[in-house]
């Protein structure tokens, strides 16, 4: 009888290591199994290397999109009361005579034209619109391990890594000079690519090569 309660209780204590190893480490090693087959994993999810992403991020965008703050330019032909010179507001509108707020922001120059021109028919026999950007400048968002987190305005001239950077006030001296990610939407995805700050100020490989577009997040962890 004391051997078979000693086995007992062996078995129970067995099983009771069991249980808890299945309940604190499981979840982790799973976690770590979804991690393979993927470029890397890091604190903030999942990221590929500048060097792996693909080319079409480092691309220029195929049409420049008009954003808040630019000064753009509408000239209607045969009727220059109606042209005007405006900022974009906060809201993405311009104020037109005749037909009132228009929505600009995150269009391209030639789509905001033909709807003007479609709104001015009842006032203008065949309208002839041309809207043009005059003063742009490309705004990213800083987070993270940068002295200077929000909305940081680029100029076009100005739209590398490294110019970023220095626009957000510079890393901060928490940050790991290995894990700077630029975060980036696409029609196929949102893609989260990581660069070294080495490579970002020696100009090495693509991080030299790659251009922020408007509405990419630029992140220090």
């Amino acid at each position: 009888m004391l051997v078979n309660s000693r086995t007992a209780r062996n078995l129970k204590a067995m099983r009771s290591v069991s249980h808890f190893i299945s309940k604190h480490f499981v979840g982790t090693f799973v976690a770590l199994a979804s991690c393979i087959g993927v470029a890397g994993c890091g604190a903030s999810g999942p990221y590929i290397l500048a060097d792996d992403a693909p080319a079409t991020l480092f691309k220029p965008s195929p049409g420049l999109a008009i954003g808040r703050g630019d000064v753009i330019g509408v000239r209607v032909f045969g009727q220059e009361p109606l042209s005007i010179r405006s900022t974009v507001r906060p809201d993405g509108m311009i104020a037109m005579p005749l037909i009132g707020d228009v929505a600009v922001s995150g269009k391209h120059p030639g789509t905001v034209a033909k709807e003007i021109e479609a709104r001015l028919v009842p006032y203008v026999t065949t309208p002839n619109v041309v809207v043009a950007i005059e003063e742009s400048r490309i705004r990213i968002v800083a987070l993270g391990e940068l002295r200077r987190n929000g909305t940081i305005a680029l100029e076009p001239g100005e739209s590398g890594l490294f110019d970023a950077i220095a626009n957000a006030g510079g890393l901060t001296e928490f940050a790991s000079w290995s894990r700077i990610f630029v975060i980036r939407t696409e029609a196929t995805g949102v893609f989260r690519i990581r660069f070294s700050y080495d490579d970002i100020s020696r100009g090495i490989g693509r991080a030299a090569t790659f251009r922020l577009q408007t509405g990419d997040q630029l992140v220090a962890e």
